[in-house]
């Protein structure tokens, strides 16, 4: 067989056949699997961990080396490599998690599974993490923001750094994973502006997204509450078309 002769796959279509043949847990039944007896793998690079923080307990086994050491037939394997082994593999947002532990089925770990959302859901759920950066200073210590969003053309209560990738309403910092940060600055970049879901998900997501469009549409839902009431008003759908920032629709408090 010939290169040439080999049909492409996306990472859309490699995420989606990925997923298929996995059982993939949340954060909380991550946790409950691991009392049962599974093991929580992170895969994340020591300088990602060293960034986000660390999940305690959790198994370090970066992702260039998870096969040889799983596999039961590797010379380099880990005493508790097993075929029966119920591997649970952590990255940071459950992209990568979900190729590895495919990568584990294909040498015969077949409970092998991942954390949907990685350890960013994990950390949204509130569960146990150490590490990461160190707690942020009060908004009013924090630098002039950054002339790439125009703070003056948001609704009042809104407040946007994407030097210090930081956001606020009315004085309170939200706690915003990269990806939603990253949407928010994008949409707020560009005010009335309508964003395609497909040019969102190829210029926030790089084709990354697991669910196409509905991946859009889940990080929107979540920013808008996010935001919460009345600054979420100013996310807009449109229909059949995708999104736009658009401050004027932000009702008075």
């Amino acid at each position: 067989m010939t290169a040439a002769s080999v049909s492409p796959q996306s990472i859309v279509d490699l995420l989606a056949g990925a997923r298929s043949g996995l059982l993939r847990l949340d954060p909380i039944r991550a946790v409950s699997a691991c009392l049962d007896g599974a093991v929580l793998v992170d895969i994340r690079p020591a300088a990602q961990r060293a960034e986000e923080g660390d999940v305690p307990g959790a198994m370090l086994v970066e992702r260039n080396v998870l096969e040889w050491r799983f596999d039961p037939t590797s010379e380099a394997r880990l005493p508790i490599a097993s075929y029966d082994l119920h591997v649970i593999v952590l990255c940071s947002e459950g992209y990568t998690s979900r190729l590895a532990a495919a990568a584990l089925q294909q040498v015969g770990v077949h409970r092998a599974t991942d954390v949907i959302g990685g350890f960013q859901a994990w950390k949204e759920a509130g569960l146990p993490v150490s590490g990461g950066p160190p707690s942020r200073p009060p908004l009013s210590l924090v630098p002039e923001p950054s002339p790439a969003v125009d703070n003056d053309a948001l609704p009042g209560e809104l407040w946007v750094d994407v030097d210090q990738r930081r956001a606020a309403v009315q004085g309170r910092e939200l706690e915003l994973t990269r990806l939603e940060f990253d949407l928010l600055a994008h949409l707020v970049a560009a005010p009335n502006r309508v964003h395609t879901r497909a040019t969102l998900l190829s210029t926030l997501w790089e084709g990354r997204g697991e669910n196409g469009s509905r991946t859009v549409d889940v990080h929107v839902h979540r920013l808008r509450a996010k935001l919460g009431d009345p600054v979420g008003d100013a996310l807009q759908t449109v229909r059949g078309v995708g999104y736009r920032w658009s401050p004027k629709a932000v009702r008075p408090a």
